[in-house]
């Protein structure tokens, strides 16, 4: 996925609608999806970490799930569009900061809603730009499709917040330790889906290392602007993580993010469904190379001037090849 440019990253994700069927079964006009996806595209904010390559990078994760997991078998065809276009838009409008930095700064969204700020943010604003005209992929939908499925996009963005993923954790792993469990149960499906995307948003831990590295680096500059705002304009300590003078500790706070969030949630993963064990594979190998740059005392410097080269040329004229039977679009008509 980081070895597409931001254009292919488009015809990407036509492709993945494409591939699931989407376009076919919701009679979804190509032109539109492409207006829609360069729209969305707009509509991230170029911010360190949470920009369209993160949306795209978990949209891609979920597409693989879907896929190469096999999920799709296992959902409707709504709730497979819902978790496809939730993924993209998961993050959309994300200014670099936390729901906590909302509160404490009392930003607008802190005042408009009561939780969740920011991922309720998300999910008016893909409402508000899929409204948009020449924006509506769902327009050939039925009015109570369209409002089951937006009804299922909101359960997907509000499942990356990841308080609620702390008050489910416990439920969801009793369920995949148990053979008997019936995913297809509403209750437990809906679980499902809001694991399923929590480990697509977290999977950069997941990556090869080169992508791991270059992505810490990325979500630490991110959380280390902040924490600097908080200090200089709040006069508030910054949480440990968010804490620049504590950069050098990156590999530490990465072993610390493994071991406290994200492998009971890819080894819940993986007992739900065992074509996950990827995922849960590359999360223990990232845990072995943090530390073992822990044990090196590796410093945030020595991270940034760790030089990543992903070619891609391969990668383009493949996309270029398959796409080139659908029509073009021009970007200049596209309206955010």
């Amino acid at each position: 996925d980081h070895t597409l440019d931001r254009d292919q990253t488009v015809l990407a994700t036509v492709r993945m609608f494409m591939d699931l069927d989407l376009v076919n079964k919701f009679r979804i006009d190509h032109q539109t999806l492409i207006r829609w996806s360069i729209t969305v595209r707009k509509n991230y904010r170029d911010v360190m970490y949470h920009n369209w390559r993160h949306g795209f990078n978990v949209a891609q994760m979920m597409f693989a799930m879907l896929t190469s997991g096999q999920m799709s078998n296992q959902f409707t065809d709504l709730e497979t569009l819902a978790l496809l276009v939730g993924s993209l838009c998961h993050d959309i409008d994300h200014r670099g900061t936390t729901n906590q930095f909302q509160a404490l700064s009392n930003s607008p969204l802190a005042n408009l809603y009561s939780t969740s700020f920011m991922e309720y943010h998300h999910f008016n604003h893909f409402q508000t730009i899929s409204n948009v005209e020449g924006n509506n992929i769902f327009k050939s939908m039925s009015e109570a499709d369209y409002k089951q499925l937006m009804d299922l996009i909101k359960q997907v963005i509000l499942a990356t917040d990841l308080a609620m993923y702390f008050r489910q954790k416990k439920t969801f792993k009793e369920l995949a330790e148990t053979d008997s469990t019936n995913w297809a149960e509403p209750q437990n499906k809906a679980l499902l889906r809001s694991m399923m995307i929590t480990g697509c948003e977290l999977s950069a831990i997941t990556k090869p290392w080169e992508v791991q590295r270059m992505v810490a680096e990325k979500i630490a500059s991110e959380f280390f602007n902040q924490g600097d705002i908080e200090r200089d304009k709040y006069g508030k300590a910054p949480m440990y993580m968010m804490d620049r003078s504590k950069r050098d500790e990156l590999p530490k706070m990465q072993v610390d993010f493994i071991d406290n969030i994200c492998m009971e949630l890819y080894e819940s993963l993986e007992k739900a469904n065992p074509l996950f064990r990827p995922l849960l594979d590359g999360c223990l190998a990232n845990r072995r190379n943090w530390l073992n740059q822990v044990e090196r005392r590796t410093s945030f410097a020595d991270i940034s001037s760790a030089n990543v080269t992903l070619t891609h040329s391969s990668v383009t004229t493949r996309l270029q090849s398959e796409l080139q039977h659908q029509p073009e679009e021009d970007p200049g008509a596209v309206e955010s």
